[in-house]
């Protein structure tokens, strides 16, 4: 994973497998206001959409997932699934959804990078992005 400059469309959902094996699905999508904050997370192998977790009551998720997975909040906003000891064995779209936004990224088979230091200390503290830009600036015009 590419640490996150710009907060954009690509950098909205992150995908990658730590030191120890976990898979590590990050979604900074905002919650609209004044809803309760609804999240699922479920990944698409072909045809079939598999629920990995979710907060959603009367929604299950899959069997092989009730007991590996957890999801944790991101401050100011957004959620980080952990799948312990997971990993791609085909090609995967990672589906987020949050208050009813959804949104996608696919991963090909062997294209999950290592979670870095920098990109988890970035997504922890998404403020920190807009000053990555300045300093460039600054540097640039000190040239």
């Amino acid at each position: 994973m590419i640490p996150v400059l710009c907060q954009d469309e690509e950098s909205i959902i992150t995908v990658c497998q730590e030191e120890d094996n976990d898979l590590r699905v990050d979604c900074l999508l905002e919650p609209r206001p004044s809803y309760h904050t609804d999240y699922e997370f479920s990944m698409s192998k072909g045809q079939k959409e598999i629920i990995i977790n979710t907060n959603i009551s009367g929604i299950m998720p899959e069997p092989k997932f009730r007991h590996n997975t957890f999801v944790t909040e991101l401050e100011p906003y957004g959620f980080r699934l952990t799948i312990m000891s997971f990993a791609i064995t085909e090609n995967t779209t990672f589906i987020c959804k949050v208050t009813k936004i959804q949104k996608t990224l696919f991963v090909e088979l062997g294209g999950v990078e290592p979670c870095s230091a920098i990109s988890v200390f970035l997504l922890g503290y998404p403020w920190l992005n807009l000053l990555v830009p300045l300093c460039i600036l600054q540097l640039w015009e000190g040239i």
